[in-house]
């Protein structure tokens, strides 16, 4: 169903509803297996969150959604049945899916997408979960010992939204900068100001639309630094987007990085 404008749009709903409704039980539950692998209190709601999510999006036909879904879900059956304790490893790459799967659902706001988009992030993802589930080293390459040395000043180590430690300095900016993510986007900010973080990057490479909440928050920024707040770089632009913050002469309130 890809690039259809789907007739029924309750459904498109009803799967982001879906989405919305258990993304902060997954993160929440999988954060507390972070702390504690013990912690298998919530493991019952993740499977039937990841369940209700797959379940919704095969309804309206987003093969992404329901691969990612589905595997996270088998990870926290296999939990529940005693056969896997989810650990700090394991949970990295299940918030990963959480925050694909919550992109998808904002995505599902547009008139028209293609899903088919997503095919390629999904598929890879689906593999890592499954290679970490089983204990296989992650298929994704590392650099090998004799690669060159990058001499370079390293980058700060990624905040996902889904996590946004207290110690990182990269944010992470999700496909649509609607109001929920602004809101997660300013608490990370805040937490890098709070750790002592020189310079925070938002990072504009999966983002393709901001709203006015979005545009607010960048509007915002100045007024942080003069409270104190580390400057902000910008990098990931789109075109477009830097065309949107000339417009409305927010290319002045950050530091601009490269595309």
């Amino acid at each position: 169903m890809s690039g259809e404008t789907f007739n029924d749009a309750s459904m498109m709903e009803i799967f982001r509803a879906e989405v919305e409704t258990h993304v902060e039980s997954l993160t929440s539950g999988l954060l507390a297996l972070e702390r504690d692998p013990q912690e298998t209190g919530q493991i019952d709601e993740m499977m039937r969150g990841a369940h209700s999510i797959k379940g919704a999006a095969r309804i309206v036909g987003i093969d992404p959604a329901v691969r990612v879904a589905h595997v996270m879900e088998d990870g926290f059956v296999a939990a529940q049945n005693g056969k896997l304790t989810l650990r700090s490893e394991h949970v990295d790459v299940l918030l990963r899916g959480v925050d694909l799967l919550n992109r998808i659902a904002n995505a599902s706001k547009e008139p028209i997408v293609d899903w088919s988009s997503f095919d390629r992030e999904a598929k890879s993802l689906v593999v890592e979960i499954k290679a970490s589930l089983a204990g296989e080293p992650s298929p994704i390459p590392k650099p090998s010992a004799s690669a060159p040395i990058d001499n370079r000043m390293p980058l700060p180590e990624t905040v996902t939204l889904a996590k946004a430690p207290l110690h990182q300095g990269v944010i992470v900016v999700p496909a649509v900068l609607d109001a929920a993510a602004a809101e997660t986007v300013r608490l990370a900010y805040v937490s890098a100001w709070d750790a002592g973080i020189p310079l925070v990057r938002l990072d504009f490479s999966l983002t393709h639309d901001l709203d006015a909440t979005g545009l607010a928050l960048l509007a915002a920024l100045p007024a942080q630094r003069t409270l104190g707040g580390p400057p902000v770089e910008l990098t990931g632009l789109t075109a477009d987007m830097r065309g949107v913050l000339e417009a409305t002469g927010l290319d002045q309130t950050a530091q601009s990085g490269g595309t």
